[in-house]
């Protein structure tokens, strides 16, 4: 990622892997806002949330609409700005009969 971004002149997003993180043959954590930071520090612009954005969606449902600043959405923008969280959607290519 860091030779990579030297030469790329438009904005770099890195998606994957971006929330709370337990090694499971260390037991060392470390948080989104850590892991996105990482990304940050090599180069990237942008990260891109995929799966973590469903649990977020989740808990903003369960609180009533009520941000709790604990999401990883939330703690990631909030230290390098909403313009630096991309929310990532993998749509199911789903076909349908045609009349």
């Amino acid at each position: 990622l860091e030779e990579a971004s030297k030469s790329i002149f438009v904005p770099l997003t890195v998606g994957g892997g971006i929330r709370n993180y337990t090694d499971p043959t260390t037991g060392q954590t470390w948080s989104a806002l850590e892991v996105a930071a990482c990304y940050f520090r090599a180069g990237a612009d942008k990260i891109s949330i995929g799966s973590d954005a469903v649990y977020a969606t989740e808990e903003l449902l369960k609180n009533d609409g009520q941000v709790t600043g604990k999401t990883s959405i939330e703690t990631i923008s909030k230290v390098y700005g909403a313009q630096a969280v991309v929310i990532s959607i993998d749509p199911k290519r789903v076909y349908v009969a045609s009349k």
